[in-house]
């Protein structure tokens, strides 16, 4: 798996694919405005389509901040763009003592029609989704 590094300021964000596992890999840190919502929406998108139907993601919140009102419209429209693509599940890694940041997700995933687990460590993450796949 060779990742796909995006940084963009002091900010950064990673999205990496396995294609063995058939797997997208997201890590946010602070999203500072829109354009950087938007370049990250883009990269995504480009990045689903090097996977198969039912393609697993983890998706990793540890570093990230909830963000504000117009944020919340991107992150609906990418887990929209990602049931379309063909994601089949998702799991969720957030800080051990949880943050407005992995609710923001839930929650906007409710809405979009999907349910993500929450783990706390990549490992676990990791587990659940190998676990699916078998």
């Amino acid at each position: 798996m060779k990742p796909k590094i995006i940084q963009s300021g002091s900010d950064m964000y990673e999205i990496t694919i396995d294609k063995k596992k058939n797997r997208l890999y997201l890590m946010f840190g602070p999203i500072e405005d829109e354009a950087e919502m938007e370049k990250i929406v883009k990269d995504i998108k480009i990045e689903c389509k090097k996977l198969k139907k039912g393609f697993t993601c983890l998706t990793d919140l540890r570093k990230y901040d909830p963000a504000t009102g117009l944020q919340d419209e991107y992150i609906r429209q990418t887990q929209m763009d990602l049931i379309a693509a063909g994601m089949s599940k998702v799991v969720r890694v957030r800080r051990p003592m949880g943050t407005m940041a992995h609710f923001q997700f839930d929650n906007i995933s409710y809405e979009v029609g999907y349910h993500a687990s929450n783990v706390t460590t990549i490992e676990e993450g990791e587990r659940l989704l190998d676990k699916e796949g078998k």
